[in-house]
C-alpha cells in the first residue's frame, strides 16, 4: 500500500522531470541517480537528481547556456524547497515579485502552489544545490527536532506559499562542498547524500527558528536589565512548554531583542533557547512520570511532543534510560 510519503514521492520525481523537460532525454547513472547533459545546441554542463529517502530528493546543477533562457516553472503539488545559489546570477520572478538571486544566498520556500519564472544570461556559469522534501517528510523531520507545532500548514497559514532567505553561512558552505565533490558511487552514493542533506536540516532550524549571532557582530553585552528579561523569558518558556511561542513572539513577551535573547540564554545557560526548552521539558515529562504516575504517551504530550518515538529517544538520550524504565525504577522507591 502507497503512503502519503510514497505518493508525494513519485510526484515528486514527474514533476521534476516535467519542468526539466527542454533538457530531457537523461541517463541513469544508477537506480537512484537521473543525470541530464546539456546538449550542445543550448549549452554545456549538466543537472543531477538523486532520489534519497521518500519524499525527498536532491538536485545538484552545474551548467552553462549559450542564449538568455528563460524557463516556466508551475506547480501544484504542496513541497518545501531548500536552494542554495552558489555560483552565477539568475532574476526570478516568483508569484509577481521580481528579485535577482545572487550567489551565497540560500531559499527556504513552502508552497502549495507555485509560479516561477527563472531567467538564466547567456554564457554565465551556474551552480546550484536545492532540496526537495514532501510536505509530510518535512513535518516529520520538525517533529525530530522538536518543532513539531511549526507544521508546513502552520507556517503557511492559510497563504499559497512563503519564502525565507539567508546568507550561506561558513559550515554550511562546507556541507554543500562535500555534497559537489564526494567520492561515492551507487548505494554508498546515496547514503551520503542523504546524511550530508540532513546535516542542512541545522540551517533550516537556525532559518526558522533562532539562528545563532553571526561572529562578525561582535560580542553582545547584557545589562542587568537585559538578564532579567532573559529570565523572564525562562518563566514563559517553562509555563508554555506545551506550546511554546516562537523566538520572536518570546522576544516580543519578554520585552528585549531577539539577538539579546538568544545571547542571553548562551551566556547564562550555555544553550540555545530551543536547547532550554528541550531540557526543561525533559526535567517536567521526568517528574510527571515520577510523582503523577502517567504513562509514557501522556508525558509526552503534556511537555510538547507530539510523537512519543521522539519523545522516548530524546529522554533516553538525556537520562541514560528510557522513560518506561524510569517509571519502573521510580516506582521501586
Amino acid at each position: 500500500m502507497q503512503t502519503l510519503q510514497s505518493l508525494q514521492y513519485e510526484e515528486l520525481h514527474s514533476h521534476y522531470n516535467r519542468y526539466l523537460s527542454p533538457f530531457l532525454p537523461y541517463s541513469s547513472n544508477d537506480r537512484y541517480t537521473d543525470r541530464i547533459l546539456l546538449p550542445e545546441s543550448i549549452g554545456s554542463g549538466s543537472i543531477s537528481r538523486t532520489r534519497l529517502r521518500p519524499g525527498m530528493e536532491v538536485i545538484m546543477a552545474d551548467f552553462q547556456i549559450k542564449d538568455d533562457y528563460t524557463m516556466q516553472l508551475r506547480s501544484v503539488l504542496p513541497m518545501v524547497d531548500l536552494t542554495f545559489w552558489i555560483q552565477g546570477y539568475i532574476e526570478i520572478l516568483h508569484s509577481g515579485i521580481q528579485e535577482q538571486i545572487s550567489p551565497g544566498l540560500g531559499h527556504l520556500t513552502f508552497g502549495l502552489e507555485q509560479q516561477l519564472e527563472l531567467k538564466y544570461a547567456a554564457g554565465m556559469p551556474i551552480a546550484i544545490c536545492e532540496i526537495r522534501l514532501s510536505t509530510a517528510l518535512f513535518d516529520e523531520l520538525m517533529d525530530e527536532l522538536g518543532h513539531a507545532r511549526y507544521s508546513s500548514a502552520l507556517i503557511l497559514a492559510g497563504r499559497e506559499n512563503l519564502i525565507f532567505h539567508q546568507s550561506i553561512l561558513p559550515k554550511v558552505q562546507a556541507i554543500l562542498q562535500d555534497l559537489r565533490s564526494h567520492p561515492f558511487a551507487g548505494p554508498m552514493r546515496k547514503m551520503f547524500l542523504e546524511g550530508k542533506t540532513l546535516e542542512l536540516a541545522l540551517w533550516l532550524q537556525q532559518t526558522l527558528f533562532e539562528d545563532e549571532v553571526p561572529a562578525q557582530r561582535g560580542r553582545i553585552r547584557l545589562r542587568k536589565e537585559d538578564i532579567a528579561r532573559v529570565r523572564e523569558a525562562c518563566g514563559i518558556l517553562e509555563k508554555r512548554m506545551e506550546q511554546p511561542p516562537s523566538l520572536l513572539e518570546l522576544s516580543k513577551l519578554a520585552g528585549i531583542s531577539d539577538s539579546k535573547l538568544k545571547a542571553g540564554f548562551k551566556e547564562l545557560f550555555g544553550t540555545t533557547v530551543f536547547g532550554y526548552l528541550k531540557e526543561k521539558r525533559l526535567d517536567k515529562a521526568k517528574e510527571l512520570l515520577e510523582m503523577e504516575r502517567i504513562n509514557v504517551c501522556e508525558a509526552a504530550l503534556m511537555v510538547g511532543y507530539s510523537n512519543p518515538s521522539h519523545f522516548a529517544a530524546s529522554f533516553r538520550e538525556r537520562f541514560g534510560c528510557n522513560p518506561s524504565e524510569w517509571i519502573i525504577e521510580s516506582q521501586r522507591l
